[in-house]
């Protein structure tokens, strides 16, 4: 369940106000369990986006239609997500932060260290950490 609404400090006659239902839970099944609980202690939910109040027998039944339409969007957005990148894939995109070894860094590195050069000093001049240093001298041996 959600864990950002603090539902132990609802009492009745309050109202939990969210923007969007998609802002309250992540499923249709948290959503209605979130909303159970706020009914048992009396409250209502209220969406300001969605338009919905739960007092009425009408604003449940179109919170319960609006949940599970919110969670459909939810669903649609990671399968398109996931499409997208497996399409990046197949054109060769790399995910992720940019390497920092490439093959010229691993010669500088290697250079560096057969003229004897310092760590610190290669370090410096070259704009990376030790481990990256020592990484580099790994893939060059």
């Amino acid at each position: 369940m959600s864990g950002v609404v603090n539902l132990p400090l609802l009492r009745d006659g309050d109202s939990l106000v969210v923007y969007r239902l998609d802002r309250l839970a992540r499923s249709t099944r948290d959503m209605l369990e979130i909303s159970d609980l706020i009914n048992a202690k009396g409250a209502n939910l209220v969406s300001i986006h969605d338009m919905i109040d739960t007092r009425s027998p009408g604003g449940k039944c179109v919170f319960t239609i609006m949940s599970a339409i919110a969670q459909m969007e939810r669903e649609l957005l990671i399968a398109r997500t996931k499409d997208g990148q497996a399409a990046a894939r197949d054109r060769g995109v790399e995910f992720g932060r940019p390497k920092k070894l490439t093959p010229q860094l691993v010669k500088q590195v290697r250079l560096a260290y057969e003229d004897k050069i310092p760590l610190k000093d290669t370090c410096a001049m070259l704009s990376i950490s030790k481990s990256t240093y020592y990484n580099a001298l790994k893939m060059a041996a």
